[in-house]
């Protein structure tokens, strides 16, 4: 693997005002060092273990919350409750302290299935993989790394942003290439995917899934129980799940809805997307609903 490249704020080109790196030739934010993917990718894994992976600002909180809840592996914040090695800033621990932890761990990842910890091809760990219709996703992405440390204070504005995504060249990459490493890899014994907007309509019956991938049993009263704690307004305004101690917390949570990008597409880029969509997911089996 080549070392990754700084590109942090460069003067010019595609990328300028917008902080990343390139790991592996997907963008990346400039938190994801060398040392910090080789710890990840070669942690070594269990059984029990639990890792959430997504493109960022595709439910990845929400399902975080439902995971803690399941396993009962609820701490102070939902922060603290799980554990994300592939960032420098996000981990600071030693495999050491990671091989002390009870069962079962849980862990987070926003890297498409080639680069994720533990290595899911080989792995033990069960992986639960969410994806959401890429215009909430554009648009809500959109929102959280405008003006934000993390993105180098980046606003170049909707429509640049628009373009930028459209390209693969936001942190994380390529929507369509992350989204589909994983779809590939569904029937995989270890791997779980699941839709946001699946999420949405049918909880219970997407939530027993999601159990039974786990092998936890859930009876009515506990659906109920997680069901009304995750709802959006709660998750938004809870102290335990609101991540009140990042940067920008309250970016994290905007409307929590399917259709939002509406808000925010013109009519022409609708069609462009549109036209992008068709071609990169044709013949993949894999469609996403909009509205």
């Amino acid at each position: 693997m080549a070392p990754a490249q700084q590109l942090d704020r460069p003067g010019n080109g595609e990328l300028s005002g917008y902080s990343y790196r390139l790991l592996d030739g997907w963008v990346m934010p400039p938190d994801i060092t060398d040392e910090s993917f080789a710890f990840s990718r070669n942690l070594p894994t269990r059984p029990t273990d639990i890792c959430f992976v997504s493109y960022p600002k595709s439910g990845t909180t929400w399902l975080a919350y439902i995971l803690v809840l399941l396993t009962g592996k609820k701490k102070d914040s939902l922060e603290t409750s799980y554990f994300w090695p592939e960032s420098d800033r996000t981990f600071q621990g030693t495999a050491e302290d990671l091989a002390q932890l009870d069962d079962p761990r849980m862990f987070k990842s926003h890297m498409p299935y080639d680069m994720t910890l533990g290595n899911p091809a080989r792995s033990p760990c069960r992986y639960i993989y969410i994806a959401r219709n890429p215009k909430d996703v554009c648009t809500s992405y959109y929102h959280f790394e405008r003006n934000q440390p993390w993105s180098g204070f980046f606003d170049g504005g909707w429509d640049r942003w628009f373009e930028m995504f459209l390209n693969g060249k936001v942190q994380r990459g390529d929507w369509f290439d992350h989204v589909l490493s994983w779809w590939e890899k569904r029937h995989q014994e270890n791997v779980m995917f699941v839709k946001y907007e699946d999420l949405q309509k049918n909880f219970d019956s997407e939530l027993r899934r999601i159990a039974d991938f786990l092998l936890i049993e859930v009876d009515d009263a506990m659906i109920n129980e997680i069901r009304d704690t995750v709802s959006f307004s709660n998750m938004k305004t809870n102290k335990f799940s609101s991540l009140v101690n990042r940067d920008c917390h309250s970016c994290f949570f905007r409307k929590g809805k399917v259709g939002t990008w509406r808000e925010q597409f013109t009519a022409k880029q609708t069609e462009l997307f549109d036209s992008m969509y068709r071609d990169r997911m044709a013949d993949t089996g894999l469609s996403f609903d909009f509205d």
